[in-house]
């Protein structure tokens, strides 16, 4: 017998079930800050679970269209990176964090480009990091394009935590022409696109002569099968969205 099944009623109780588990977890995560505050945790267990918490957050979040928590949560795993005690000027700032998560949870909203990177750049670094450093550690040039703004919000933010300057757009003809203004050391690129595929664009970047030597790097998934079935250039490189932090930083470390 078959069934009929309302799929955006699906995906609406999806999404209370992820609101009430960040909900959760971020609770949790409060009360394990409280704890610093008294000078518990002295073994440092406490602070393994909020680290655990956050990643798990930091997983189901993109899925379920909240790339800026994503961000987030990375950088809130770098803050508190180490299983020791936190002085209060390290846990006011890692409160800073929490709050940001819960207000986005709370409006149940993803906030558009300029208000994320008002939220982001207002985060406070991590112990030992200044901005001067950061600047300086930039590297590699990279263009980057995806159709998909969810996807390109965490290649980019990836990107950037491995030392890259990053030139973001959504469409592969205002990638080209990124690429000849910029001539950047890497194209990253979704494979399919409106006009261009990714393939097809990064043959292009490569038949330029002053880009020859710019690496082209395809983001893949399983539903871009089909258009790899033809097969890839020997001296393209591919990343799987699916494991888009690790690979990358793996990628860049062989550069």
């Amino acid at each position: 017998m078959s069934e009929d099944y309302d799929a955006d009623a699906i995906i609406e109780s999806l999404r209370d079930s992820y609101f009430e588990a960040a909900t959760e977890k971020l609770n949790e995560m409060d009360e394990i800050v409280g704890i610093h505050r008294d000078g518990g945790d002295a073994d440092g267990t406490q602070m393994h679970d909020l680290r655990r918490q956050l990643h798990s957050l930091k997983g189901t979040s993109g899925t379920f269209g909240f790339p800026v928590i994503t961000v987030i949560c990375h950088r809130l795993e770098e803050y508190f990176v180490d299983e020791r005690q936190y002085n209060e000027q390290e846990l006011d700032g890692g409160q800073i964090y929490l709050d940001r998560i819960r207000q986005i949870i709370e409006e149940k909203r993803n906030p558009d480009d300029a208000e994320s990177e008002r939220i982001l750049a207002d985060l406070p670094m991590h112990a030992g990091v200044t901005n001067e450093i950061a600047e300086e550690a930039v590297r590699t040039t990279v263009v980057l394009v995806s159709p998909m703004a969810a996807m390109r919000k965490l290649a980019e933010f990836y990107l950037s935590e491995n030392h890259c300057e990053v030139f973001a757009t959504s469409s592969s003809l205002e990638a080209f022409s990124l690429m000849l203004a910029h001539r950047p050391d890497m194209l990253v690129t979704s494979v399919q696109m409106e006009t261009l595929n990714g393939i097809d664009l990064g043959r292009a970047v490569k038949a330029v002569s002053s880009l020859k030597g710019t690496k082209v790097v395809l983001m893949t998934s399983s539903a871009d099968a089909g258009a790899l079935y033809g097969g890839v250039p020997a001296d393209f490189s591919c990343v799987k969205t699916n494991q888009l932090e690790d690979d990358i930083s793996e990628l860049l470390g062989k550069c």
